[in-house]
């Protein structure tokens, strides 16, 4: 592990232990009118079919993608890019203006697609305003409203399915 990334990995962890303080409102897919996705670059082509479904369900869609590496390849050119040679301090932490230009994108519900260990995105979504969270329950740390535990498949697509299933079928009266 880079030495760096030890410095935002406790801020991370210091965000997350004050998570459950923040405001928190349910919210069903039906209910929720803005949805902002957070992803790697690397799972585009598997992220891009799920986002194209919540579209079909009517739903704006944003979405903030990591790019760790020098070449952002071709995707919706409304999605901000969280590039780290241009977005991350020294310490790997999102610069200022990054979170502000994160926390300015509208979301009723934030879905985190991340894989685990990709500290700047969660420092993004802690840092989001965002009332309802949504991703996968990792072992150290109480991230999201709805955490969903992957045992068997760990791929994108199946926990996109469930995280669909949950929203459509859960209520929140």
């Amino acid at each position: 592990m880079k030495l760096t990334h030890y410095f935002i990995k406790k801020k991370v962890q210091y965000l997350a232990s004050k998570a459950s303080t923040r405001k928190h409102r349910f919210c069903t897919l039906k209910e929720a009118n803005h949805i902002l996705a957070l992803f790697h670059v690397n799972d585009l082509a598997v992220v891009e079919p799920c986002l194209e479904t919540l579209r079909m369900l009517h739903k704006k869609v944003s979405a903030c993608v990591y790019v760790p590496g020098d070449t952002v390849p071709q995707m919706n050119d409304s999605y901000k890019v969280i590039h780290v040679k241009k977005d991350l301090d020294a310490w790997y932490s999102p610069k200022e203006t990054v979170v502000n230009e994160c926390n300015a994108m509208k979301a009723d519900i934030l879905i985190d697609l991340t894989r685990p260990g990709c500290y700047p995105m969660q420092y993004l979504m802690l840092q989001h305003p965002c009332q309802f969270k949504v991703g996968v329950k990792h072992e150290s740390m109480d991230l999201y409203d709805l955490a969903i535990s992957i045992t068997e498949r760990g791929d994108i697509n199946h926990l996109f399915g469930h995280i669909l299933f949950y929203l459509q079928t859960i209520r929140s009266k």
